[in-house]
């Protein structure tokens, strides 16, 4: 069993991670090459950023409301486990999991049409959230509860999305690097 101190830590690496990914790989790309997609039914690599920057920011602002209420307390370390909806969304965007899943539609990108602002727009979810995590020491992220942006009804501890957001960006950032890997893909 993990501690809550363990999770935000390891929360906070992964997403360090995805930002110097992100950076790496996608930051030299043109517009043409954001938008470019294999065929009409895939997501191109903007696509793909978009979708995290509008997932993450729905978790994000549960996470920041939550902090908001509770503040005043003194930092102490929890025992973790995850929720039984939290380990199965987890199970879910695990690279390990070959299986692909259709998106809900509160998840979708925005556009498609993108500028090189979508990395940005994506960094600064990453930083909030490394950000919000950082201020979550003092609390006991097994017994605090929000819901999921698809389902009111569907509940997860608050350290669910610290687990699963990382490994959905990097489920999603190797889509995107797919993406580039076609022999079709524009060189400029």
């Amino acid at each position: 069993m993990s501690s809550s101190h363990q999770i935000i830590q390891e929360c906070t690496n992964a997403t360090q991670a995805n930002i110097e990914r992100a950076i790496k790989s996608f930051s030299y790309l043109s517009e043409n090459q954001f938008n470019w997609k294999p065929d009409p039914e895939s997501w191109s690599v903007g696509e793909c950023l978009s979708h995290l920057a509008n997932s993450n920011k729905l978790y994000l602002n549960k996470m920041e409301h939550i902090l908001s209420l509770n503040s005043n307390v003194c930092e102490q370390d929890y025992l973790y486990s995850q929720s039984f909806m939290g380990k199965l969304i987890s199970k879910g965007v695990d690279l390990k999991n070959a299986k692909k899943v259709k998106t809900f539609k509160v998840f979708y990108p925005t556009k498609s049409n993108f500028k090189k602002d979508i990395i940005d727009e994506y960094i600064k979810c990453c930083e909030k959230l490394i950000d919000l995590a950082g201020k979550m020491n003092h609390l006991d992220l097994k017994k605090i509860k929000l819901s999921s942006p698809v389902n009111i009804l569907v509940r997860l501890n608050l350290g669910d999305p610290l687990i699963i957001i990382p490994k959905h960006d990097e489920r999603h950032l190797n889509q995107a690097e797919r993406v580039m890997c076609q022999k079709e893909f524009p060189t400029r």
